[in-house]
């Protein structure tokens, strides 16, 4: 079945900003379409997004993106049947660059979702399955689910995320998760609380300190009786963001520490708040930091890197070599390509590393990645929090893929 149209469109994401859609149409009528989400940070070792620059759109226009999708990339694959890794290999030659800046990390990855979805129609499987072949897996798992809380600004960390690990199946796991979160917003009522939502979809609140999420988080699960045994906590650092490279400090909530300083905070939160992992602990540039503390945690707690390792097999690698972390999130969007994104899962797998699998501050309503995170037997998936609707259609995906799947046993 060949490619007779590849268009590509711009849109907008959860943030009212532009991004990328793109439709791939074969002969007999059929259309696969794709939207890609955007990061807010975007830093050396990530794939180059493709934006416009100028007024319009404050810079962030994709006008010129499309027309590489529609004028350069499309010419090449239209007649040809769809084939997923080969033509990722293309555009990345097509390319011909380090980090995709001549033709865009959001132009490629928008062809490569749709192309995937293409392929995976010509193979007669459901998405996950394809992704499953084509990382050589002759199985797909459930991720468990990482869900964002609470949100905030200079005075607490940037994410606070429960984990239902002690749930039985992800219905139930999403059961009690809900039950959490709508009792949470009734708790910052009743003290008098904003109760906005974030753009992860996560509440953001006007928290006092560091440590009243915490507090909120454990009285709610107190509320309705839930035990470490059900949930445990997480928290996104984000600590690039307050770290002083000359200085060689961390500047968060009036407090300034050094690397050794941050190592023996981690600890103490570990012990008085059972946490369960902490992301991007450290800043990029702090790699000896990285190691004391996977030293010390790593072996009672995740320690995820984000930035750091963005989603790149080879600085994948590189942080096994040095023993910088346990666990890596994956975001298609950091390196361009779904091809290339499965390698990074599989490049952990071999090294006995965690994955979580996550969407983007500015996200839509496509679900791709929790086929993947499926497909590719990912450890955990991390969508946002529990309101927002390019957040719940992840989760609604989730659940259909989990129905599909009890179903295909109940009937064996």
């Amino acid at each position: 079945m060949k490619i007779v149209n590849i268009i590509g469109k711009e849109i907008l994401d959860s943030c009212g900003m532009p991004t990328i859609g793109c439709e791939i149409h074969l002969e007999n009528g059929a259309v696969f379409q794709s939207n890609v989400p955007a990061g807010k940070s975007n830093n050396k070792y990530q794939a180059c997004e493709l934006r416009d620059g100028g007024k319009k759109f404050f810079g962030k226009g994709v006008t010129k993106a499309i027309d590489i999708i529609n004028n350069e990339i499309a010419p090449q694959f239209l007649g040809k049947e769809p084939n997923a890794i080969q033509m990722d290999l293309d555009m990345i030659q097509m390319d011909g660059t380090q980090n995709k800046s001549k033709f865009g990390a959001n132009s490629i990855l928008a062809v490569s979702m749709a192309m995937y979805r293409a392929n995976a129609y010509i193979a007669e499987s459901e998405l996950y399955d394809f992704i499953a072949i084509v990382s050589g897996s002759d199985t797909v798992s459930i991720p468990l689910p990482i869900i964002n809380f609470a949100s905030g600004d200079e005075n607490v960390f940037d994410q606070y995320l429960l984990i239902p690990y002690g749930a039985q199946n992800l219905k139930s796991a999403l059961d009690k998760s809900i039950q959490l979160f709508q009792t949470f917003k009734e708790i910052l009522i009743k003290k008098n609380m904003i109760t906005l939502t974030s753009s992860s979809g996560a509440f953001a609140s006007n928290y006092s300190s560091i440590d009243q999420p915490f507090e909120l988080l454990n009285e709610t699960m107190s509320k309705l009786n839930f035990n470490s045994d059900l949930f445990s906590i997480g928290i996104d650092v984000s600590a690039y963001k307050f770290f002083d490279p000359k200085k060689e400090t961390y500047n968060i909530a009036g407090l300034k520490k050094t690397t050794e300083q941050m190592v023996e905070w981690y600890s103490i939160l570990f012990e008085k708040y059972n946490l369960y992992l902490i992301e991007d602990p450290l800043a990029l540039e702090d790699l000896p930091g990285w190691i004391k503390l996977n030293d010390a945690l790593g072996q009672n707690m995740h320690i995820c890197a984000d930035e750091l390792f963005a989603t790149n097999p080879e600085r994948i690698l590189k942080g096994v070599e040095y023993n910088i972390a346990n666990t890596v999130v994956i975001k298609p969007g950091q390196i361009g390509t779904v091809t290339e994104t499965l390698q990074s899962i599989q490049v952990c797998k071999e090294n006995g590393l965690s994955t979580i699998v996550s969407s983007r501050s500015c996200e839509t309503c496509d679900s791709f990645i929790v086929d993947m995170a499926v497909g590719a037997s990912s450890n955990y998936i991390n969508c946002g929090g529990l309101s927002r609707g390019e957040r719940i259609s992840k989760y609604n995906r989730l659940l259909d893929i989990e129905n599909t799947l009890t179903n295909l046993v109940l009937n064996e």
